[in-house]
């Protein structure tokens, strides 16, 4: 339809106006440098991908979809380890979303679930059972206009007071928000490092205007982005010795195994003041 339409106009612009009254003419553009052409929804995919996501989790929605699909259609890496892939899985309902990707976490893989604002209230309870249990999540929270399930061809930005409460109770949380599309690439993958750093969930924060909006950028610098994922004890290092998962420390982070990591005793649960 959109050919047809540009043919048609194309043609009866032929047909009905002479060249010179037009008064202005496009002039060729030498490209002095490399550029790429994305929607902040791409963005934020290829952010994840550059920051170590290897799961992504979700339950259809407006417009965090998007992303999601972009992901499933480029699943397959080509890395400088090899052929590498990302797993996305589209789950009965957020609730599933949310906690799927908690697990997935707790096993030591980078993963992250994506969803828009009725979607997040379903989340509510898995996020705090991730902040309770310190499990670094990254959820994607694309903003659209409300309230309730609002206006999914909309968007807003009047959730924060939202994801910073959302949850029964208080825990720890992160708020990130970008700012333009840019942005939305490089905070997707830095996310993952506060998340592990710090052992908390994540929330990075956008809207719909951003997702959907395409603009032309210069290659983005891949080098900026670093890997750190905090404070992992290895196998090799937990032999002869008591593991806690929440012991003390004089930084506030306790040291982290990964589900399924020998010599890993028994969890010893406890409350932070």
């Amino acid at each position: 339809m959109n050919v047809t339409a540009v043919d048609y106009a194309y043609d009866y612009a032929q047909k009905n106006f002479k060249v010179d009254t037009l008064k202005f003419k496009l002039e060729k553009v030498e490209a002095k440098e490399p550029r790429i052409f994305l929607t902040g929804n791409q963005a934020v995919a290829m952010g994840k991908v550059l920051g170590g996501c290897r799961v992504q989790t979700y339950y259809p929605i407006t417009p965090a979809a998007d992303e999601s699909e972009y992901l499933e259609a480029h699943e397959i890496l080509k890395t400088r380890k090899g052929d590498e892939a990302v797993i996305v899985l589209q789950t009965e309902d957020e609730i599933a979303a949310v906690n799927s990707a908690s697990g997935a976490c707790l096993t030591g893989a980078r993963a992250a679930t994506s969803t828009s604002g009725p979607g997040f209230s379903l989340m509510a309870e898995g996020l705090g059972w991730a902040g309770n249990n310190e499990v670094p999540l990254v959820i994607t929270y694309y903003q659209r206009g409300g309230p309730s399930t609002g206006q999914p061809t909309r968007h807003s930005q009047q959730d924060l007071q939202f994801a910073i409460h959302a949850a029964h109770g208080e825990f720890a949380r992160i708020i990130l928000a970008s700012g333009d599309i840019e942005e939305c690439f490089f905070d997707a993958a830095q996310v993952f490092n506060l998340a592990e750093k710090y052992q908390m969930p994540v929330i990075h924060l956008l809207d719909k205007g951003m997702a959907n909006s395409s603009q032309t950028y210069p290659l983005f610098d891949y080098s900026k982005v670093k890997i750190d994922r905090g404070l992992v004890v290895t196998e090799k290092e937990l032999e002869g010795k008591e593991y806690k998962r929440f012991r003390f420390t004089e930084t506030g982070i306790s040291p982290r195994a990964f589900l399924g990591t020998k010599k890993r005793s028994t969890m010893v649960h406890r409350r932070r003041a």
